[in-house]
């Protein structure tokens, strides 16, 4: 597959997910916590279409946990809406991955929210990892990153 970039020179994708009931609170919206989910998902596709997949991190023999998230909720989702959930690398240095994302709702166009992660370097121990793993340094080089 080609690599996805935006008019910013950022590697990106997206993905689809469905608004299941389970989902839902009880005034009929997504409830907060399901976007963690949604990034969640659109981590794991970026990481296959761009070769960062959590395999990837376990033969090197790291994990990479995320240490920060924020989301902005801009509108209301609800069950069995599809929402888009786009992700874009955020170019960054050391031993740590930055991501953007924006979920829309493509029906209607609507924002539903943006969100930025960040993961860090951990051994399988939980160590922290001070120094950028060479695997992450030839990743960047090998996309120009």
């Amino acid at each position: 597959m080609a690599e996805e970039r935006g008019a910013d020179g950022a590697l990106r994708t997206a993905v689809t997910v469905r608004v299941r009931f389970s989902e839902v609170d009880s005034i009929r919206m997504v409830w907060h916590g399901a976007y963690v989910k949604y990034l969640e998902d659109a981590r794991e596709e970026f990481g296959r279409q761009f070769g960062l997949a959590y395999t990837t991190y376990l033969k090197e023999g790291l994990l990479a946990p995320v240490v920060d998230m924020h989301i902005a909720y801009k509108s209301v989702a609800t069950i069995d809406d599809e929402l888009s959930v786009e992700i874009a690398y955020h170019r960054c240095r050391g031993s740590k991955l930055m991501f953007d994302y924006t979920i829309t709702r493509p029906a209607d166009g609507a924002l539903i929210a943006t969100a930025e992660t960040t993961q860090l370097f951990t051994d399988t121990e939980g160590n922290l990892i001070a120094s950028t793993p060479e695997f992450i340094e030839n990743w960047r080089a090998a996309h120009g990153l």
